[in-house]
């Protein structure tokens, strides 16, 4: 590195010289042959930086002529380098090596580095590409970017620049003449800048507005925590492309009919499929850093979509906006685009101009974090609670994957900080992590990410798919045998001849769906509710006071006595079932019956061979799907059945009991395939690190944030808006939600970060809400429902308002 210090003497206003490395400023590209390139900034000051790449060999053979990097350097202008011949100084360069360092051993490296003037501070380099005269390696994976300038995009964003940015994942070698199958990832809200090493705490969002980050920063790259995801489904024959939303996306404010601006991300994902479709059909060359020619190697009609917190609504957005009548994407996307189906990480529901997002016509599956503090209410289960009632012509199943001890935050390797805006609540209250709080980041939680996106997208997308890989979804099937545990969720999907609605508890207590009175025995309290967490649409049966015994029941009646519904096509009794959450560890049980037409009954089936019934992880009852075989309930004539009956015959201990969605449905997993794809690491064993913690564990209150809170300005913005300034020295998170202000009995969540300083928040308060306020009321600052932080800020003096 002495030419980079030497460089730097140079230069007075280099800040102190030093040239300790700030931050890898992207995570390493490699090459289809096994090289990689990884680069990290020097040093920065106002006008420039310093820099150097390490190109590394991973190939088992050395390299016998040359390597090649591609950089992106943008506006700046390369005065100084050393170690490499560079094909230009400035915007899109290629650099190869000097004759000392054309050959890199194997499992070596070497190193070149440079110095760049910029015109204004934060401008920050990119790698695009790497690669080398090693031939191929034939199972390997090469990760490429294309980067394209910011612009004000009309359709996606008219009153922010954003830019086409992603990474490009492939297999190190192409088969001639096949067209692969493409998946699209879209990561969430998250800050643009960071700063430090091992944790790198991102607590700057001013890449979102200008491009560019403060000294000492790094442009995050959101894109790239997918990685190890993305390079799993590559080496089995994926093009995969995940997409950086940093600029401009992250900057916009949240409109009354887009509270947490989903749109122009969706929109920009298409956007990306535009581009990927004129590369493909030859309208544009591919760029030169993909490393290959796309003109007709993608199979636009085989696209799965992978979408994390703001991103999971996002690709869902994108999926409706695409279908939509009306919509200028088909005739902009220049390949008909089938898209076979979408996985959801921790997402958001929040919705469009008062619409909410579904993803009917095809397959579907969301993972719900059982430590999620961000988004404590799980709202991904709330579109699965939707779709229950809606008909498809073809079956395309949902389904739910509620992952104990994982939380919001680690499923994106570069987000660093677990939930909770580094404070407040962090772990998991009442069971076993799966990270560590005061360490960053979790190859445990990521691999059930991993483990689970990998048998989704390998079964629905694809020529070649392998639609017994499904199982792991489907609760029919034992859940693996992993170190950790899952509770599912699952509808086949189809209509009335795929999932037969019995009972869905839509009308007043004491009333089947089907209008009839329900029948109760003992003493017993059943009562219609909604569920708080779930789809405002879902209704439940709770059942609770209990006194157990043989004669105390709860039986649900679709038909009068004397007739029955026909269940003869129709393979397993679903139903969804959970216990109330509390300290108290007691697993619930019960038995099933089938009611016959003649109002004899079947033999009982315990729900306990097929769910487990103990507390919900943190209270999130989540309501997994049992589904019973009707082969099981010997004596049932199931050519004219008209109830279900559940006796309690064992305590629930005070406990109670939410039960849903009960259904008759057909299987839509190839049971012999299925269980062989499963059968090496099948068990139903619950795995040691998903047991509950002691007893008397209770929910936590949020941390309060008092200290180095300041109430800065409150000033007239026109002639209906007051504007107030906050200012904290505990940085305001860009999380999943929004920052919510509450003044006394006022709310807003329409807020910006000044220049991207996310220590500073401007709220827009209305001025007739800003009148009703008392002289003196308490100010505060959270992230809505369920926040595990609280900034307070003491009182706001009404006369205070600068006019």
């Amino acid at each position: 590195m002495w030419a980079a210090a030497a460089a730097l003497a140079l230069l007075p206003a280099c800040s102190d010289g030093s040239t300790e490395p700030i931050s890898t400023s992207q995570a390493a590209l490699q090459g289809a042959n096994g090289i990689n390139a990884d680069l990290v900034i020097d040093s920065q000051w106002g006008q420039g930086y310093c820099t150097h790449v390490v190109v590394s060999n991973q190939h088992p053979s050395a390299t016998t002529g040359t390597w090649s990097v591609g950089l992106n350097v943008g506006p700046g202008a390369i005065f100084s380098s050393w170690d490499g011949t560079f094909s230009g100084s400035t915007g899109q360069i290629t650099v190869t090596p000097q004759g000392n360092n054309a050959a890199i051993p194997a499992s070596g490296s070497v190193q070149f580095g440079f110095c760049a003037s910029i015109p204004s501070a934060g401008i920050q380099p990119v790698v695009l590409s790497v690669s080398s005269d090693l031939p191929p390696i034939g199972s390997g994976v090469a990760i490429a970017e294309y980067k394209f300038p910011a612009a004000i995009d009309s359709l996606v964003s008219p009153d922010y620049e954003t830019e086409l940015w992603a990474s490009f994942y492939r297999p190190s070698s192409l088969e001639a003449g096949r067209q692969y199958p493409l998946l699209v990832f879209m990561h969430g809200n998250h800050p643009t800048c960071g700063t430090g090493e091992n944790p790198r705490y991102d607590n700057n969002n001013q890449y979102a507005t200008t491009g560019t980050c403060p000294a000492n920063y790094v442009v995050v790259p959101n894109h790239r925590g997918y990685d190890y995801i993305a390079e799993d489904l590559a080496a089995q024959g994926y093009f995969v492309v995940s997409i950086n939303t940093n600029r401009g996306i992250h900057a916009a404010s949240g409109t009354p009919s887009d509270e947490l601006v989903i749109g122009p991300r969706g929109r920009l994902l298409l956007r990306h499929l535009e581009r990927l479709s004129r590369w493909d059909s030859g309208a544009e060359a591919t760029p030169p850093e993909l490393g290959v020619d796309l003109l007709d190697r993608i199979d636009f009609d085989q696209v799965g979509l992978l979408g994390h917190s703001r991103g999971g609504e996002a690709v869902r957005f994108a999926y409706n906006e695409y279908r939509r009548t009306g919509s200028p994407w088909p005739a902009l996307i220049e390949s008909p685009v089938g898209i076979r189906g979408i996985f959801e990480i921790g997402p958001t529901d929040q919705g469009q101009n008062g619409q909410l997002l579904n993803a009917d016509q095809t397959a579907w599956n969301v993972i719900l974090p059982a430590c999620d503090w961000d988004l404590s209410s799980l709202p991904g289960l709330r579109p699965f609670d939707r779709m229950l009632h809606i008909a498809e012509p073809t079956p395309f199943f949902k389904s739910f994957y509620h992952v104990w001890g994982a939380n919001h935050n680690y499923y994106n390797s570069e987000w660093q900080i677990a939930d909770g805006n580094s404070g407040g609540i962090q772990g998991c209250i009442d069971h076993e992590e799966l990270f560590d709080p005061l360490e960053y980041g979790s190859p445990e939680q990521r691999e059930t990410g991993r483990f689970a996106a990998v048998q989704f997208f390998t079964a629905n997308v694809g020529a070649e798919r392998d639609e017994a890989a499904n199982a792991l979804f489907d609760p029919a099937f034992p859940f693996p045998n992993v170190p950790y545990r899952v509770r599912r969720g699952y509808h086949p999907g189809g209509d009335s001849t795929t999932s037969l609605v019995l009972e869905d508890f839509i009308n007043p207590t004491g009333t089947s769906s089907y209008g009839l009175p329900n029948t109760t025995g003992g003493t017993i309290s059943v009562d219609h509710i909604a569920l708080t967490g779930h789809d405002p649409s879902h209704t439940v049966a709770w059942i609770h006071d209990v006194v157990p015994g043989s004669s105390t029941f709860f039986q649900s009646n679709w038909s009068s006595v004397g007739t029955g519904f026909d269940l003869t096509g129709y393979d397993y009794l679903d139903l969804r079932a959970d216990r109330n959450w509390g300290s108290d560890p007691t697993e619930v049980s019960f038995l099933v019956e089938l009611v016959n037409a003649d109002n004899s009954r079947s033999s009982a089936v315990s729900i306990d061979d097929f769910l487990e019934l103990g507390p919900p992880p943190r209270g999130g009852i989540t309501q997994p799907t049992a589904r019973i075989p009707l082969s099981s309930f010997s004596g049932a004539t199931l050519a004219s059945v008209r109830g279900v009956r559940l006796t309690f015959t064992t305590s629930l201990n005070g406990n109670s009991v939410y039960l849903a969605n009960i259904r008759a449905t057909r299987a839509t997993t190839e049971t012999l395939a299925a269980l062989g794809r499963l059968a090496p690491v099948a068990s139903s064993a619950a795995p040691p690190s998903s047991i509950a913690r002691p007893a008397d564990t209770t929910l936590l209150e949020p941390r309060r944030i008092t200290a180095g809170n300041v109430i800065k300005s409150v000033r007239s913005s026109g002639p209906d808006t007051v504007e107030l300034t906050l200012t904290s020295d505990e940085f305001f998170d860009l999380r999943a939600t929004n920052l919510v202000l509450t003044v006394g009995a006022e709310r807003s969540a329409q807020s910006r970060h000044p220049n991207g300083d996310l220590h500073t928040v401007q709220f827009q308060l209305p001025r007739a809400a800003f009148d009703r306020l008392a002289v003196q009321e308490s100010v505060r600052v959270d992230y809505g429902a369920g926040s595990s932080v609280v900034w307070d800020f003491g009182h706001l003096d009404k006369a205070a308002l600068a006019r």
